[in-house]
């Protein structure tokens, strides 16, 4: 369409409207030096009252940091949770090496994971060739349980599990029906000869998630492999 003084005007969407939209991302400083252009634009706002461009920016900028900080005192969360993890991670690994036999390295893992990692559930599950290690302890079974062919993926790619487990994963391990509603950690477990696993689990189901230092947790697999290999190798 054109005024009535014959000078071409661009229709919303138009072609004229995609050119100046190209030229003025190829010229960013147009409006710094044109500050009169500047000061006569304005842009229609949520509450429909019109603004000036920089107003518009502003409120942008302003949107921008606020998102910005959300994200910043999540990750700084993260971190400080992260950091005490550690803490408790040393302090059970310590104990850890001073157990005196398999079952006291069993019980201290259970102690120590629900005192101090709130847990409320904790398993320990040793598998092997040839049958039970230890028949007195439940916690060693046959390579042929169901505990194991419920988590043979995770013990093939020795890959923590975090989240929600499978109804049938929660029940080959702690029975019931709370798998759904909880949430848990799966740490493979492993050495010449044999393999395992510890399961820690809570009904709350934000309670164990990826960005919780899941990497942390599968260096508490690693020592409690090498503190629970010496045991199964004896037997």
């Amino acid at each position: 369409m054109t005024t009535t003084q014959g000078t071409a005007v661009s229709e919303p969407g138009g072609e004229m409207e995609k050119l100046v939209a190209q030229y003025l991302r190829a010229h960013p400083d147009f409006l710094s030096r044109h500050p009169d252009v500047l000061a006569a634009l304005q842009i229609a706002h949520p509450t429909g009252r019109a603004v000036s461009l920089v107003e518009r920016q502003v409120s942008v900028l302003r949107d921008q940091n606020r998102s910005l900080k959300t994200r910043f005192d999540d990750l700084l969360g993260i971190a400080r949770e992260n950091e005490n993890l550690s803490r408790r991670l040393h302090a059970l690994t310590l104990n850890l090496m001073q157990a005196s036999s398999i079952a006291d390295v069993v019980a201290t893992l259970e102690s120590g994971l629900q005192a101090d990692f709130r847990a409320d559930s904790v398993v320990v599950r040793v598998f092997r060739q040839g049958g039970p290690v230890a028949p007195a302890l439940a916690t060693f079974v046959g390579a042929d349980a169901p505990e194991r062919a419920a988590f043979a993926d995770a013990l093939r790619s020795r890959r923590p599990l975090c989240g929600r487990l499978k109804r049938v994963q929660h029940q080959a391990l702690f029975g019931g029906d709370d798998g759904e509603s909880g949430s848990a950690v799966v740490l493979p477990l492993g050495g010449r000869g044999w393999d395992g696993l510890l399961a820690i689990a809570s009904r709350d189901a934000r309670r164990y998630r990826p960005d919780l230092g899941v990497d942390l947790l599968s260096h508490l697999g690693d020592v409690a492999s090498l503190v629970i290999g010496p045991w199964v190798m004896a037997a």
